[in-house]
């Protein structure tokens, strides 16, 4: 996507010769916590905190928690410096949220995964809660802009960090197909081995994380089989690496006479899980908590119906494709599970459904279009410039259109010129404006075969604005041609209008005063 643009993935070396693979002629690799701290320093620390904080209470555990952060993100920085000026780096990303190598004066994004330990502190210990919280915290203060992974997410981070909204935008994870079967694979191996028959099982493929819910989930499933309106050929399979919360997971379906219907086969390789998966007669996601539920689009992409938890993201994931349950009731799942296997209308309308969500999430390179923007955006910022995004050099716009304006020496207006060729499928598109984004008055209307202009205040100290516009089309399915873009409408002209002195033609672009 950008060539031109040289890349610096920062490594330490656990995972330096793994990233080999994404080595490109703009891409490169810089090792920065080499084998004296891998090695060394940080793993003395963490062995001696590990053995000191049993004996500490709560409060003084996330203390040492937090002076660990602390050190530890000087011991990663041992020898860095000014990393990032020497190698004259324009922008910071951060994909695992926390700003380690952040400096002064360079515009730096960071990714927002979820605040579980926000909403569920008793799934983690007092130093885990200290460590996620202070990674957050140096997010917020340092990043010149953030994404979150769902609208749950953004909105999570925007309370608990009292962010203006205009920083943080979602960007959803379009990875759907990520472990999709490879054609022509065969699952008779796999399913051989564990015991089961193709579509007689049930499958949560999740770690056993205690946010995961398993312990209800076995509740549900023992309920079904006991009023027998669960066939008895049905197994429940639950992934995931083991541990002690596998045993006790073991243990607790022995002693509920499941052991021999729920099975345990441990971590699976990525083709195996998708084996399972394909071959299964429905997946349950019985989760209390989930910033995205990548496992859902997984699930759908495979043709697979899904019954899943109807908190947090997961409503905004799955959308009207699944099956939603409480998952602190386990009689709603239980039904969850006995209609996933006996209502075969049901089964068909979510695997149409489904097949069509995971299609909207499977667009990897939408994706890596919003983050590209969001850099764009991050760097704009940084040099107050305005910036305008979503137009394609034809002028031609697709969903959605977004600015991004500059401060002004006095309040503004944005005026946006489009244009419907009179020969568009579709009679009438709409545009619904957002600031910082908040929706703001009602849908305006652009008929085929006219031409509208719209003007919006703009505040004297910089806006964001976002129009979303539809319903789109593409050329090539409606038989205009070779173009796969999902399109709307023309882009006339798009200006900022300082007061009376002076007017900035983003599109075309041209400055006059």
């Amino acid at each position: 996507m950008a060539p031109d643009t040289q890349f610096v993935l920062l490594t330490q070396l656990a995972s330096h010769e793994e990233l080999a693979t994404l080595d490109r002629a703009n891409v490169q690799r810089r090792m920065v916590v080499g084998a004296v701290q891998a090695s060394t320093v940080r793993p003395r620390l963490k062995r001696l905190a590990s053995r000191v904080s049993p004996f500490l209470g709560g409060r003084l555990r996330r203390v040492l928690s937090r002076v660990g952060y602390r050190l530890n993100r000087k011991l990663k920085r041992h020898g860095a410096g000014s990393l990032l000026s020497d190698l004259d780096i324009d922008l910071l990303f951060c994909p695992f949220t926390a700003p380690t190598y952040w400096e002064p004066g360079i515009p730096t994004v960071c990714t927002i995964y979820d605040l579980q330990y926000k909403t569920y502190p008793e799934f983690f210990a007092p130093e885990d809660v200290a460590h996620r919280s202070q990674t957050f915290i140096d997010a917020s203060r340092r990043a010149t802009a953030l994404a979150a992974i769902s609208d749950y997410s953004r909105q999570s981070a925007i309370v608990h960090g009292e962010l203006d909204p205009s920083r943080i935008r979602t960007i959803h994870l379009r990875m759907a197909r990520r472990i999709a079967p490879e054609p022509g694979q065969s699952s008779t191996q796999v399913l051989e081995r564990l015991g089961l028959a193709r579509q007689r099982y049930l499958i949560y493929p999740a770690n056993f994380w205690k946010h995961k819910n398993h312990e209800m989930l076995l509740t549900a499933f023992g309920m079904a089989c006991a009023d027998g309106r669960l066939p008895s050929d049905i197994k429940l399979v639950c992934t995931g690496s083991p541990g002690v919360r596998q045993e006790w997971l073991k243990n607790a379906a022995s002693g509920m006479e499941l052991g021999k219907r729920v099975v345990f086969p441990g971590f699976l390789p990525n083709e195996e899980l998708a084996a399972l998966i394909s071959n299964c007669i429905g997946v349950v996601f019985p989760s209390l908590y989930e910033g995205f539920g990548l496992p859902v689009l997984e699930a759908m992409a495979a043709n697979v119906p899904v019954a899943c938890s109807n908190t947090t993201s997961l409503p905004e994931v799955a959308a009207d494709a699944a099956i939603m349950f409480d998952p602190r009731v386990p009689s709603q799942i239980a039904d969850a599970m006995i209609a996933l296997v006996e209502d075969e209308a049901l089964r068909a309308r979510l695997v149409d459904a489904g097949r069509s969500r995971a299609t909207d999430f499977s667009d990897s390179k939408r994706m890596a279009d919003e983050y590209w923007e969001l850099f764009q955006y991050a760097l704009a910022g940084s040099r107050k410039e305005s910036l305008l995004s979503g137009v394609h050099a034809d002028g031609w716009i697709g969903g959605s259109l977004k600015v991004q304006t500059a401060p002004l020496q006095n309040a503004g207006t944005l005026e946006v010129e489009v244009m419907a060729p009179n020969w568009l499928p579709q009679r009438a598109l709409t545009v619904q404006l957002f600031r910082e984004g908040n929706a703001i008055g009602a849908p305006i209307k652009v008929k085929r075969g006219s031409q509208k202009m719209m003007s919006f205040p703009i505040n004297q100290a910089g806006d964001y604005f976002e129009l979303r516009l539809g319903p789109t089309f593409v050329p090539q399915t409606c038989g205009l041609g070779d173009d796969q873009r999902a399109l709307t409408v023309m882009l006339e002209r798009c200006s900022i209008l300082a007061g009376n002195e002076s007017r900035i033609d983003l599109f075309p672009e041209r400055t006059t005063a």
